[in-house]
């Protein structure tokens, strides 16, 4: 519902108070679908929220009892990785995993010179198509950071220059975690000759 002051008149953008009669039946009907909307969308991101915490609590329990099946103590191992669950039939699975979200320290701009140095002494022998992917893997976003994914995409180019070498080396010393995230996701199947079809569940967000 809109806004209301002390005098019941609605208000609008600017923070100013309109009395009920003047606003037009549709603008009430749009107001009264988005209170409608939202208020659902909220119930269901609580019900995803509240299902994420028992999924990894379920998951998680079971893997404590695997660990004191096997004499280990699950205080002492509770960084778990990554764990694939299936059910007996090999027709539905669970996947928890972890992953790091990385960063890079100031090396990485020492990484990017030997690179362009590297690039420099092959400019005969190395593609257009090469060179402009390595130029956008060093581009940063609106934050000013770069795409960590594309960066260590580098690492998989078969290039053998010295400079090249020791500029994949620097960027490896220049890798920082800054953090981790917890992933679950479930998938399904009609038999283990099929193709697993992941459940559409969102739920990284909640």
């Amino acid at each position: 519902m809109a806004l209301k002051d002390d005098k019941e008149h609605w208000l609008n953008k600017k923070g100013e108070g309109v009395h009920p009669d003047l606003i037009r039946a549709d603008e009430k009907i749009k107001d009264e679908t988005v209170e409608k909307l939202l208020e659902k969308a909220l119930d269901v991101s609580k019900t995803l929220k509240d299902f994420k915490l028992e999924a990894y609590a379920d998951a998680e329990d079971y893997f404590s009892l695997l660990l004191q099946n096997y004499n280990l103590d699950a205080k002492s191992n509770s960084k778990k990785g990554n764990i694939t669950l299936e059910n007996f039939s090999g027709t539905q699975k669970i996947q928890l995993a972890n992953v790091d979200r990385i960063s890079f320290d100031e090396k990485l701009s020492i990484a990017k010179l030997k690179i362009d140095e590297c690039l420099h002494e092959l400019t005969e022998g190395s593609s257009p198509e090469i060179k402009t992917l390595i130029t956008k893997a060093f581009e940063v976003d609106k934050k000013g950071d770069v795409n960590a994914k594309k960066i260590l995409e580098l690492k998989a180019y078969e290039i053998s220059h010295p400079l090249w070498i020791e500029a994949m080396r620097i960027i490896d010393e220049s890798i920082e975690i800054v953090g981790s995230k917890s992933y679950i996701r479930f998938y399904t199947r009609e038999n283990v000759t099929d193709a697993w079809k992941q459940v559409p569940l969102d739920i990284s967000g909640v």
